[in-house]
């Protein structure tokens, strides 16, 4: 006997692997299909006239919905504490992010109302962030430390952090991320460096992290903190291309990343690095949307060939909660069709997160993780705007949300 028996109008099966160019439009849907679970992975995904084969502790009727793999979150700054609403303000008002840091604003004050709080605070907020995330139909999450920045409390975030993954139903993917340098910056960067055997040692992090960009870390500084990282056996990702091309591209031939985010700004060469070398786009239209900066050029990136994901990059100033709104950001300012964009929140987002093989698609074997959307198709998913179509959420075969 089965645990569970899901029926669905449309069940978008993402089968047979990541995506690239126009294979990005292939959800691989089952009309009237069926999906079978039992104990906590998929056993069958096929057409409704198979389902007398099977008997089921639990039916559930989504005869009228669509049934899809969980959203997958590869990127977000989730633990923080406190708010930048004052900065916001500014932003619209037309103050430069340069303006901003020099009135005690940005990241900067971030990462001092987060050492000033105490652990519990910091907590309860990423936990309750959690829960919407959960609500809005996203069963893992990337979390990056990165407002720290000082060495003893970037492991307490990531320590923080690995706390919570026992406090809540999501499964958290820790990421160690060099955010900002200090300004003794070789000498931070060294301390940097000896801090990932600790990191490494506790198992605090599955990824390290760079901004490598204008007003970060450099191209240098960020390979010597590569290097240190592969060496130890961290899987890699890199921020790169938000503010400026300061030629971080040439990261892109020397170290294997799993990802690189933002990627607003790339020539044709850091195009065609990242599409040889099978490294994942991430990008990450909402902080445009939020900061009223410039998109990342979604289509030329498909057309070439690159695998593309999407993320929230939820952050204090990035504050836009569910996958659904950055998929209908990503249709408006990308140009992202519904079908593209569901394929980079699902199995090209679980590729970002090298979880593509139990993740990302509803396959036999792979981890059932699940939601039951509450819209006729799936060209509603990016068609609405600041609406939780989320009905049922699935992870690991139990249901932790009904909406």
């Amino acid at each position: 006997m089965i645990d569970i028996l899901i029926k669905g109008k449309e069940i978008l099966t993402l089968k047979k692997g990541l995506r690239k160019g126009k294979e990005m439009e292939n959800l691989g849907i089952i009309y009237d299909g069926i999906v079978a679970i039992e104990s906590g992975k998929i056993v069958f995904v096929g057409e409704e006239k198979y389902k007398d084969k099977f008997n089921a502790k639990m039916e559930i009727d989504a005869s009228n919905n669509v049934v899809m793999p969980a959203f997958i979150d590869a990127h977000t700054h989730l633990l923080f504490y406190g708010s930048r609403e004052d900065e916001y303000e500014m932003i619209i008002k037309g103050y430069s992010y340069s303006e901003i840091l020099k009135k005690g604003g940005g990241i900067w004050k971030t990462v001092r109302l987060t050492k000033q709080a105490k652990e519990e605070e910091i907590m309860k907020e990423t936990i309750q962030r959690i829960e919407k995330f959960i609500e809005n139909g996203i069963t893992t999450i990337e979390i990056k430390s990165g407002y720290g920045i000082d060495y003893e409390e970037e492991i307490k975030e990531l320590k923080i952090i690995n706390k919570i993954k026992d406090k809540t139903d999501a499964r958290i993917v820790p990421t160690l991320l060099a955010h900002l340098p200090k300004e003794n910056r070789e000498e931070y960067v060294n301390g940097f460096c000896k801090l990932l055997r600790y990191v490494y040692d506790e198992k605090l992090a599955k990824f390290v992290d760079v901004f490598c960009d204008a007003g970060a870390f450099n191209c240098d500084e960020a390979e010597r903190i590569f290097s240190e990282a592969e060496k130890l056996g961290f899987l890699l990702k890199i921020h790169a291309g938000e503010i400026a091309n300061i030629g971080c591209g040439k990261l892109f031939q020397k170290f294997k990343f799993t990802s690189a985010d933002h990627l607003i700004y790339l020539n044709e060469e850091d195009v065609k690095s990242l599409v040889e070398n099978n490294i994942c786009g991430v990008l990450l239209p909402a902080t445009s949307f939020s900061l009223m900066h410039q998109n990342a050029n979604a289509r030329k990136y498909i057309d070439k060939g690159m695998i593309i994901a999407l993320a929230t990059d939820f952050s204090p100033i990035n504050q836009v909660y569910g996958m659904e709104n950055v998929i209908a950001i990503a249709c408006r300012n990308l140009r992202m069709s519904q079908a593209e964009c569901i394929t980079g929140t699902t199995i090209n987002a679980a590729y970002a997160l090298n979880l593509h093989n139990i993740l990302g698609s509803l396959e036999e074997n792979k981890l059932a993780d699940i939601i039951i959307m509450n819209v006729p198709n799936y060209k509603w998913i990016g068609y609405t705007i600041g609406y939780n179509h989320v009905k049922t959420v699935i992870k690991e075969g139990k249901i932790i949300k009904e909406n």
